[in-house]
């Protein structure tokens, strides 16, 4: 206001207006996930909500989505239940004609259960331990990145990295030497961020986090150009809602990811919940009139 940017009469309407109109909770979910649970998530976060709108005096709706898990019609009712306004999936889109991913990461992720995934650390943050939801069913993936990580807390430089280490890390996960990798991973921070080379230059442990870094970039390359050569090095981000939803569509048209549509498996949902929402409201009110004449007839009562 002070700058003429807004009018006292906007600045004033200002104060009843909030910051964000629809907020999503994500509970435990494929890919970057901190492991929530939506059961104390959402009614947590739409008791915040209400609490703020009051204090504030807010005077259009705040909605709260729910995420992570959704692969199922009753995950959506259970969802709606909680609290949330609406619902956001992610892991079942993975597995469509529209996901940009390779064919082979949609055979092998369209024929997962829900006990099929598994935690491995982030590649994006990978020093501080931060995880990926992923799939572990047919790939090493997570065990290979655990082990990364772990050689990474324990030593301070390649160089201290047992021999027999060494070579199996070199053979086996990135199938070149440390040498060739860290010409890469030097080229690469050269044009984007020199200033981190030249800490990398300076720190063998940090150098060694990045070279290790380096595998969770080849092995997201991999799964998305279909390598066959690399298949079990293949991160693939998915949680077990897409193991859920494969259940879900099995013994129909749907069971074959070739048929499945992001529009088409959302509809689905929505309207297969809608019809367990209505059936399980017209029982409840159906027993609840029931239990009344109930009451109202009792002998106890005369």
């Amino acid at each position: 206001m002070a700058k003429g940017y807004l009018t006292r009469e906007e600045a004033e309407a200002g104060k009843y207006i909030s910051l964000a109109s629809d907020i999503t909770t994500e509970a435990d979910s494929g890919g970057h996930t901190d492991q929530g649970v939506a059961f104390t998530l959402v009614p947590v976060i739409s008791l915040l909500r209400d609490r703020l709108i009051q204090k504030f005096g807010y005077k259009q709706k705040i909605h709260i989505g729910a995420a992570g898990g959704i692969g199922t019609p009753q995950a959506i009712v259970a969802s709606i239940m909680l609290g949330a306004d609406y619902v956001l999936t992610g892991s079942i889109n993975q597995c469509t004609l529209e996901a940009g991913t390779s064919d082979i990461v949609k055979d092998l992720i369209s024929q997962m259960n829900i006990q099929d995934t598994d935690y491995a650390p982030a590649g994006d943050m990978f020093e501080i331990g931060a995880q990926v939801q992923v799939l572990k069913k047919g790939v090493l993936f997570p065990v290979r990145g655990k082990k990364l990580y772990e050689l990474y807390k324990q030593y301070n430089s390649l160089e201290e990295l047992p021999e027999d280490t060494s070579k199996m890390i070199q053979e086996k996960y990135f199938g070149k030497s440390f040498e060739k990798i860290w010409e890469e991973v030097e080229n690469y921070f050269k044009s984007a961020r020199p200033e981190m080379l030249a800490k990398m230059q300076s720190n063998p442990k940090l150098k060694m986090a990045n070279i290790f870094k380096y595998y969770f970039v080849l092995s997201t390359q991999y799964a998305l150009n279909g390598d066959l050569s690399r298949k079990i090095d293949f991160q693939i981000q998915c949680g077990p809602a897409l193991g859920a939803f494969n259940q879900y569509v099995k013994g129909t048209s749907l069971e074959v990811w070739r048929n499945r549509h992001v529009d088409e498996i959302g509809m689905k949902l929505i309207r297969d919940a809608s019809e367990i929402y209505q059936k399980a409201f017209s029982i409840h009110q159906s027993e609840s009139i029931t239990s009344q004449k109930k009451l109202e007839f009792s002998p106890s009562l005369i």
